[in-house]
């Protein structure tokens, strides 16, 4: 048994060596896309952001980001759909069933 689970102790700190990766590659995504956020919203979004631990809390915040962004115009619509490609690499079907509006 512990020769089971010494072979096995690798492969499962590099899995979560790697989830780690991309979650903080997401958090930095979200950081990037809210930075230029003013006012209250922005500074409440950036809090929210950087208390996040897992990738799932990001993903309940996409609504609030995607909203604050719509603010932005016309580059808001990359700025989404790079925001949820990047949820995807970490929670695979992530997206809404509901298509995003062109």
């Amino acid at each position: 048994m512990a020769a089971w689970l010494a072979e096995d102790a690798p492969q499962d700190r590099t899995s979560r060596i790697a989830a780690r990766r991309g979650f903080v590659h997401v958090k930095r995504c979200f950081m990037a896309a809210i930075e230029r956020v003013g006012g209250q919203r922005g500074q409440w979004l950036r809090h929210q952001v950087r208390q996040t631990n897992e990738a799932v809390d990001l993903w309940l915040l996409r609504g609030a980001v995607f909203d604050a962004l719509s603010a932005r115009g016309s580059d808001a619509w990359q700025l989404r759909v790079e925001l949820q490609r990047a949820l995807d690499c970490v929670l695979p079907g992530s997206a809404d069933d509901e298509p995003m509006p062109l």
